[in-house]
């Protein structure tokens, strides 16, 4: 009996060489075609690699990968859902998750730009910056996640502000809000930031034989 369950254990084991080597390529493949910026086709194949995909952990990265290559294409929401997916982090996986937390509140504050109905753009602000204060909750030395979270708070304190009275016989004020409901300048500010740092958006998960802490701080979207 002995040696029959190490003969079924080498037959499973080699029988599934060839589907690791084939997601390993795929991998390869999606990360190379995120990091030339092809974000489409690299949404693409991290959506295959979650369909084939056998390890929990494998599923993890390609999912937070995922997510960061809709971010880069401007699919804010479907973005902030799937950084949103918390429960595919093991213990050790725990500086991905705060990673997952920060760019999560990011797309929720670019949801909020795109957003054009008051109610629904304060809502998405609001969970925004909920997130935000999460992350300071976890690490009140994070620099981007305070910047971030003054940002959304003025978002926030624009659209719940009640609006300027015209003066008598005049137009338009000439500091009246764009149809968005946020000032021009703070939104420029947003997206400019957005754009700056683009290429270390996307974060694997940390390996085992690398302690979190050596991992850069300057790994943000904003």
């Amino acid at each position: 009996m002995i040696r029959l369950s190490v003969l079924f254990l080498f037959v499973t084991l080699t029988s599934s060489i060839p589907e690791m080597f084939s997601e390993y390529r795929l991998k390869l493949k999606a990360d190379a075609l995120y990091n030339a910026h092809d974000y489409s086709r690299a949404e693409n194949a991290y959506r295959q690699l979650l369909r084939t995909g056998s390890e929990p952990k494998g599923a993890a990265s390609s999912r937070y990968n995922l997510a960061c290559a809709l971010y880069m294409q401007g699919k804010y929401r479907e973005a902030a859902s799937l950084f949103a997916h918390k429960a595919a982090y093991t213990p050790q996986q725990q500086a991905t998750a705060r990673k997952s937390l920060f760019n999560e509140g990011n797309a929720l504050a670019m949801s909020a730009i795109n957003t054009r109905e008051k109610t629904e753009k304060t809502e998405l602000f609001r969970r925004s910056l909920a997130r935000f204060k999460s992350v300071l909750l976890g690490d009140p030395d994070d620099g981007d996640a305070k910047i971030n979270y003054e940002i959304v708070q003025r978002y926030l304190q624009e659209l719940e502000s009640p609006p300027p009275q015209p003066s008598s016989g005049s137009g338009n004020p000439a500091n009246a809000h764009p149809d968005s409901g946020i000032g021009s300048d703070v939104a420029s500010r947003i997206l400019e930031k957005a754009q700056q740092d683009e290429s270390s958006l996307m974060r694997q998960i940390p390996r085992s034989s690398k302690a979190p802490a050596e991992e850069s701080r300057n790994n943000r979207d904003w």
